[in-house]
């Protein structure tokens, strides 16, 4: 008869292993495809769940398809789409703006996905140099005006939002009612974001108005270079902007604009502020004799559900296409970041231009990195506010089921009612396990767009130049390279040419 006590001790012991068990997040599949430069593939992937009637990431897959598609100078593919996606973004934004870009019932991801403010920015740079290299100059500049607009459209708006955030924390009976740790649920408010903290504006956004008004009377009477340079100095300091807004007698300029990388990734931490020691054993007995199989029962040792309130409510930045973090833990696992550290440009042997290391333009995970500190704040506030409520309610539920199967326990101490009331236990524990999961920090994004942009340019005499654009490593390793051929410059105007590396 003991080996029947082991049994129920075993299937207890199993069954809790099971619960406790969390999974790790997952972050969208055809990342794998993305990471290793499998494009086609990945694009394929993207296309077949964008047939779908329903996509709340269209906006977001959208965005990638046409990325890969710029990569691989598919610019008629590229810019079809990223016009189709600005106007669906233009639309998804305005929605948000009227509800304050947040979601306060349901969980964040499961809105609309509207884009983070600094791809409202970057999906017009992308589709400017989209009708630049189809040789469209007009529509190019065309493009770039169009992100003034969307400043003072939405990202005037959203800063204006982020600023006025008031938010905090009130301890209610609920907390109390739930015994969860009030002291880490306030410590850990993520602080309020501050002026610096607000996207505003693109570097390289600003390095394209100044290049294609170098390259066009037209487009030069219509844009204030001025402007733009001021902007430009303020948001990268130590980019010489002064030699792009200047061409010597006799001179033409060229400009190599290089992307390298994929921007880095967001991840989400899960605070945990329990646990919750509300549902325990009901016969406060360390075991239950059972005289018709002369059987002494033993509860295992393991605690009553771990019903610990776990709001994935503070996404944290991850470097690196291959990061990833694991719920359940307060520690990031980062995984080695962009392995480009420089870019250079080697002109042909022949040529006295010899060679030039472009300067670092823009980060773009520097982007991601603010916009995960502005929205923080109210994502955990929000999160903790729909935890309490659901919480509460599995909780009870989960109470009243376990006093039915107490009473049973009671009225026949048997192996048959202990199983079952065990089956209710653990049960009962996942059920409320399960509520912490459905709350999850909104960590989507734009996983296509480059890590960084370098750029720089030298004065020429006018003719026809090949290159190569080197992306090299730390310690001065050729990580990939782009072969240029015969690139007309002229006299007075400047000539961009553009190169990317997802290493």
């Amino acid at each position: 008869m003991k080996r029947t006590a082991f049994y129920i001790s075993f299937f207890l012991f199993v069954s809790a292993l099971l619960i406790s068990c969390g999974s790790t997040m997952e972050l969208p599949e055809y990342l794998g495809h993305l990471d290793s430069g499998e494009y086609k593939t990945c694009i394929s992937e993207l296309e077949k769940k964008n047939s779908k009637d329903s996509n709340p990431e269209r906006i977001r897959d959208n965005f990638d398809i046409a990325m890969m598609q710029h990569y691989q100078k598919d610019y008629d593919s590229s810019l079809k789409i990223l016009n189709g996606t600005d106007r669906l973004m233009d639309d998804a934004v305005t929605k948000s703006i009227s509800r304050g870009f947040a979601s306060a019932v349901a969980n964040d991801n499961a809105s609309e996905y509207s884009g983070n403010p600094y791809e409202y920015v970057y999906i017009n740079v992308f589709n400017a140099l989209n009708y630049y290299n189809k040789g469209d100059l007009d529509e190019a500049a065309v493009e770039v005006r169009r992100l003034n607009e969307k400043q003072r459209k939405y990202l005037q708006e959203y800063g204006e939002w982020i600023k006025n955030d008031d938010t905090q924390i009130e301890i209610s009976d609920t907390y109390s009612k739930l015994n969860l740790d009030k002291k880490a649920i306030t410590e850990n408010l993520p602080p309020k974001p501050t002026e610096a903290d607000i996207f505003r504006d693109s570097a390289t956004a600003r390095y394209l108005s100044i290049v294609f008004a170098m390259m066009d009377d037209s487009v030069n009477n219509s844009w204030n270079v001025e402007a733009d340079s001021r902007t430009l100095k303020a948001l990268n300091p130590s980019f010489d902007v002064a030699a792009e807004t200047s061409i010597s007698a006799g001179k033409g300029r060229l400009d190599v604009l290089a992307f390298s990388g994929l921007i880095g990734r967001r991840g989400e931490r899960r605070l945990i502020v329990g646990p919750f020691p509300g549902i325990q054993f009901p016969t406060g007995k360390a075991f239950v004799y059972i005289p018709a199989f002369d059987l002494e029962f033993v509860y295992p040792e393991f605690p009553a559900p771990q019903t610990v309130l776990n709001p994935h409510v503070m996404p944290t930045f991850g470097w690196g296409p291959s990061f990833t973090i694991y719920p359940g833990k307060n520690e990031i696992i980062k995984m080695p970041q962009n392995q480009i550290a420089s870019v250079r440009v080697v002109f042909d042997s022949g040529s006295s231009a010899g060679s030039i290391d472009l300067a670092l333009l823009e980060d773009f995970n520097y982007s991601v990195s603010q916009d995960v500190k502005m929205k923080a704040r109210k994502a955990y506030s929000r999160s903790l506010k729909r935890s309490m409520a659901k919480k509460f309610t599995a909780v009870a539920g989960a109470t009243a089921t376990l006093i039915v199967a107490e009473e049973a326990v009671k009225k026949s101490e048997n192996v048959l009612t202990i199983a079952a009331y065990a089956g209710t236990y653990l049960s009962a524990a996942k059920a409320i396990d399960q509520v912490d999961r459905t709350e999850t920090a909104d960590i989507r994004q734009v996983y296509a767009l480059p890590a960084q942009s370098y750029a720089s340019g030298i004065e020429l005499p006018a003719g026809k130049y090949s290159f190569t654009v080197q992306y090299l490593s730390k310690n001065g390793g050729l990580l990939g390279e782009e072969k240029f051929n015969d690139v007309l410059v002229t006299s007075g105007k400047t000539v961009l040419v553009e190169s990317t590396c997802q290493k």
